[in-house]
């Protein structure tokens, strides 16, 4: 991914499971959002394939490669905090949503459609906190931070991606919030074993916990992949967060 002369991606390789939690780390510029950003459309690369159940998704638009199954989160709360809980989550499912002419003429069908979204919106927020999905349509802005982001991936989550990608959950949050926050992350991959995460983070604890292997990007390339517990001893990990002094 290039912009003029920069190149913010370069020649970066990797392969995601279906299953696997991957924890995507490096430091500040080092290209981890515009690597998501890439990912959903928001660029359009100026080189590569990524490719999703075989189909090339860089070749379809932001909402198509949603409908293909890749959805995320952000690092800055994107919640509208003056509408529902409900509102927030169901948009993540808007794509999916027959809401043509003939939904319109047939309410009965459009009823039915609307109940569904209700009850799978609950069933999500239940997942994470049954104090959210008890408050469905009160706004979002009267919750605490880590309920925020618990909506904010219940609204990635409604759409049943095959990719899940997370950039910096933690933001904002307490390491305790951070903590129950991963709970409820591993929980629900238990629950959902073929999802495929991409988790951009920096607290080194939270990659430990929940990733099946490790990523660390500087400038745009990709410098180390495997387990945590190798990632801390890496040379070339050390000195692109330390120094080469260090």
């Amino acid at each position: 991914m290039r912009f003029g002369g920069l190149v913010a991606l370069d020649g970066l390789d990797m392969a995601v499971e279906r299953g696997t939690t991957i924890g995507l780390v490096g430091p500040n510029g080092s290209g981890k959002t515009t690597f998501f950003n890439v990912l959903t459309g928001l660029y359009r690369p100026s080189a590569g394939r990524a490719s999703l159940a075989n189909e090339d998704i860089f070749a379809k638009s932001p909402q198509a490669i949603g409908r293909a199954g890749v959805a995320r989160t952000f690092q800055r709360c994107r919640l509208m905090l003056d509408q529902s809980v409900f509102d927030n989550v169901a948009l993540g499912a808007l794509r999916h949503q027959d809401l043509g002419l003939a939904a319109q003429l047939f309410r009965p069908r459009l009823r039915a459609s609307v109940d569904a979204l209700v009850e799978r919106v609950r069933y999500l927020a239940n997942r994470f906190n049954p104090a959210i999905a008890a408050a469905l349509f009160e706004p979002a802005g009267r919750f605490t931070m880590i309920d925020r982001r618990r909506i904010e991936i219940c609204r990635a989550l409604i759409s049943n991606p095959r990719l899940l990608l997370l950039d910096e959950p933690s933001a904002g949050m307490t390491s305790e919030e951070t903590r129950r926050l991963m709970d409820d992350l591993l929980d629900f991959r238990r629950e959902s074993p073929d999802l495929a995460v991409i988790l951009v983070e920096h607290e080194m604890d939270v990659i430990r916990r929940v990733s099946d292997r490790c990523i660390v990007l500087n400038f745009g390339r990709k410098i180390f992949e495997g387990p945590f517990e190798s990632l801390i001893e890496d040379r070339d990990v050390q000195t692109a967060y330390l120094g080469s002094g260090q």
